[in-house]
C-alpha cells in the first residue's frame, strides 16, 4: 500500500523533473518564475513549506525505499534548508538568487541537469 509521505515523494519528484526539464528548454522563463515568486510576500513560505513537506516526507520514506541512508540524509538536509530560508529572509534570498542568476546559461543548464537526475533518484527510489 502506498502512503501519503510515498505519494508526497513522487508528487515532487516529477515537478522537479518537469520544472528541470522546462528550465533547460527555457532558463530565462525559470528565473522569471522564481523572481516573480519571491517579489511576492508568500513565496518564501511556499520554498519553506516544499522542503519541510520534502524532507519529512523523505525521512519518513526512508526506511522502505531503495536508498535509505540517502533518503534520510536528503531529508534532513532539506528541513535544514528551509530553516535556513526561513531565518535568511525574502531579501538575502533574492539577492542570492540575483547572484546565481548571473551564472552562464550554460552551467545553469547543467545544475538543471543535476536537478532531472535529483527528480528522477526521488522518483525511482520509491517506485
Amino acid at each position: 500500500m502506498i502512503t501519503a509521505s510515498q505519494i508526497v515523494v513522487l508528487v515532487l519528484g516529477v515537478v522537479v523533473c518537469a520544472l528541470s526539464a522546462w528550465g533547460l528548454m527555457v532558463p530565462d522563463k525559470v528565473w522569471k518564475l522564481v523572481n516573480g515568486a519571491l517579489g511576492k510576500n508568500w513565496g518564501i513560505y511556499v520554498a519553506v513549506v516544499a522542503r519541510l513537506l520534502l524532507g519529512a516526507a523523505l525521512v519518513i520514506v526512508a526506511p522502505e525505499s531503495r536508498f535509505p541512508m540517502a533518503f534520510e540524509i536528503l531529508g534532513w538536509l532539506a528541513i535544514v534548508a528551509a530553516v535556513v530560508f526561513l531565518f535568511a529572509g525574502r531579501d538575502r534570498l533574492r539577492r542570492f538568487v540575483a547572484w546565481i542568476e548571473q551564472i552562464s546559461q550554460a552551467v545553469t543548464r547543467v545544475w538543471l541537469l543535476f536537478g532531472i537526475a535529483f527528480g528522477a533518484l526521488l522518483i525511482y527510489g520509491i517506485v
